[in-house]
């Protein structure tokens, strides 16, 4: 609100003109900084170099934000994009090797027959063609050439996998497993938790955690800043936004905080000992900003703040402090979940657990009896245990989670399988396992295709290319 107050008083002053240049994001004249040796080649996959220029021309033609991928370079974007120019590398090789082609005229008859490429009447439309490539600042040899590798590497993918058929019984299995359901039994082991703990508990798990739970308490001096106790009126007009400019001024100039109140009759309030829950959100906000310039102004929805930290003490929370001792109790809890948990887990695991411990641990508890009629039936429990709970075996146990996080130890009982296989369940589980078959099928040629192409990256090169682009 004061923001905008703001800019509209400032506005009443004079017409501002704000002219923006955008300079485009190119690269050129690289050469100079890569010289000698490796220096002008990123990578070698076998015997082909893949110079920095071919690298550049890969980011500048990907339409890559130059603002995101300077603040993502510790995040190593640029080897991920170098990963994605060595993928299409190594898949213009193997089309080469295997001497797979499209002529000019198949490329023709793949442009004219695209679809936003045709008019009313279903014809091309050479307008629609021209106005495409100049409203996407491509030139017809570049889009061309796209389509042509597009197209290559389908031929590529259908050469390796096409024209797989998946034999009656594997769709049959697919549909079988997908299509089945699952009878458990299962209860909350919420009361197997241990909640109440004694001083001495929480008193041992703040000494083994001292430096974990220590927190910074701040004090600070501060003003509340209104045009009331600054322009003698109650209106946020431009006198006072001036005066809010001189005081962001002063602070800048590094002005004594005390000098500052001085100047212009400002009073001065104390706070101590604060923590980050306080009921004024303005001193949560100061709170957070205990890293920044001890001394600052702040703006909220209708005031200012003008504030100085006088002291940061970073140390334990006294034991009476409701929030500190709520909250180590429940790390207590937390901790106690987790090995109970991890305990059942672990047996599982082994083998070792089996049902006079599922009859045990449900003494006192209401076990429940459920059929859960797919993976995706999320009506007691959430998709991830659903997706883990169709994988084991009959008589099996598990540890699953409902939508609001309570855990259940579940066995389960039996499946029930829907043995209908209508012509549609036929053709649509063919398309799946078809789909999976050829998924592995890629999968095991990708195996064969990082055996067959050794890649070298030139890291000193890709250092420099950082640091040119920083």
């Amino acid at each position: 609100m004061l923001g905008k107050l703001r800019d509209f008083s400032k506005s009443k002053l004079a017409g501002v003109l704000i002219t923006i240049i955008i300079i485009p994001f190119v690269f050129w004249g690289m050469g100079s900084v890569f010289s000698g040796g490796n220096t002008n080649n990123v990578v070698k996959i076998n015997n082909k170099k893949v110079s920095t220029q071919d690298f550049i021309e890969h980011i500048n033609t990907s339409n890559i934000d130059p603002d995101q991928l300077r603040k993502n370079l510790d995040k190593n974007v640029l080897e991920e994009i170098l990963g994605q120019l060595i993928s299409l590398n190594i898949l213009k090789m193997e089309i080469q090797n295997l001497g797979i082609i499209k002529s000019d005229k198949s490329l023709s008859e793949s442009i004219i027959k695209e679809k936003r490429f045709l008019d009313d009447d279903g014809k091309f439309s050479r307008i629609k063609y021209e106005k495409f490539l100049i409203e996407n600042n491509v030139t017809a040899s570049e889009f061309e050439r796209k389509i042509r590798e597009g197209s290559l590497q389908k031929e590529l993918f259908n050469y390796i996998s096409g024209g797989i058929k998946s034999p009656d019984f594997i769709t049959k299995s697919l549909f079988l497993d997908e299509t089945k359901q699952v009878n458990i039994k299962y209860f909350n082991l919420d009361k197997h938790y241990k909640n109440n703990f004694t001083d001495e508990e929480i008193n041992e798990y703040i000494d083994l955690n001292n430096d974990e739970l220590k927190r910074d308490y701040i004090d600070i001096s501060y003003t509340i800043i209104t045009p009331n106790n600054l322009t003698d009126t109650d209106q946020y007009n431009a006198r006072f936004f001036e005066i809010i400019d001189d005081i962001e001024n002063e602070i800048a100039n590094e002005i004594n905080f005390d000098q500052i109140l001085t100047n212009y009759n400002l009073k001065i309030e104390k706070k101590e000992n604060l923590y980050n829950n306080e009921s004024e959100s303005f001193i949560n906000t100061i709170y957070s900003k205990r890293s920044e310039d001890r001394t600052q102004l702040i703006e909220t929805e209708d005031f200012y703040v003008l504030y100085e930290i006088t002291n940061i003490e970073n140390k334990i929370p006294e034991i009476s402090d409701k929030n500190f001792f709520e909250s180590i109790k429940e790390k207590l809890r937390s901790h106690n979940k987790f090995d109970f948990n991890k305990n059942i887990l672990k047996k599982i695991e082994e083998g070792k657990f089996n049902e006079s411990d599922f009859i045990k641990l449900a003494e006192n508890v209401k076990i429940k009896s459920a059929l859960i009629k797919s993976v995706d039936d999320n009506s007691l429990f959430n998709i991830d245990s659903l997706k883990m709970l169709f994988t084991i075996p009959k008589g099996d146990f598990l540890l699953i989670v409902d939508n609001s996080n309570n855990i259940y130890l579940t066995k389960v009982e039996n499946y029930q399988y829907n043995n209908f296989f209508s012509e549609e369940d036929k053709f649509k589980y063919e398309i799946q396992s078809n789909f999976k078959i050829q998924n592995e099928i890629t999968n095991s040629y990708d195996l064969i295709l990082n055996d067959k192409y050794k890649v070298e990256i030139y890291n000193n090169t890709l250092e420099r290319l950082k640091n040119y682009f920083r």
